[in-house]
């Protein structure tokens, strides 16, 4: 395989660090950057996966937050679930002096969630810029 050589400045930060792994790796700088450079440009995202990429970078680093609303969100989701199931109970016995069959109740349990769901769905598609392409077109 035919080969070049490329000049490239570091600073002496970024250079003592490559010494030190290249030491720890028992190999010469230069076989370590010419790894380095060739897995990463193996890494690069396919066009394809610009949408995967794109969700990708925007949750990188935002783990611990991500948990503490997650967290809220369930407590949320519980409290809200427990509220519309009582809710929908009191409105029927105040309407029929009766509760909801269990049957109905259901249906209409499932209808609020699939509506939570679109809701939170378009909320994301929006955050994540999703929407633009339908919007403009």
């Amino acid at each position: 395989m035919a080969s070049g050589t490329v000049a490239v400045r570091l600073p002496d930060e970024v250079l003592e660090q490559l010494q030190k792994r290249a030491t720890a790796e028992n190999k010469k700088v230069s076989d370590l950057v010419r790894e380095l450079i060739t897995s990463g440009l193996r890494e690069q995202p396919r066009t394809e996966d610009a949408g995967s990429a794109k969700v990708i970078e925007y949750l990188e680093g935002f783990g611990g937050v991500l948990m503490g609303i997650l967290f809220e969100a369930a407590g949320s989701r519980y409290f809200a679930e427990m509220a519309t199931k009582y809710a929908t109970d009191v409105e029927s016995l105040l309407r029929d002096g009766k509760p909801l069959e269990k049957e109905t109740k259901a249906t209409l349990l499932k209808q609020f969630e699939a509506a939570a769901r679109k809701t939170g769905q378009e909320s994301w598609n929006k955050v994540l810029g999703l929407n633009s392409a339908k919007e403009s077109g």
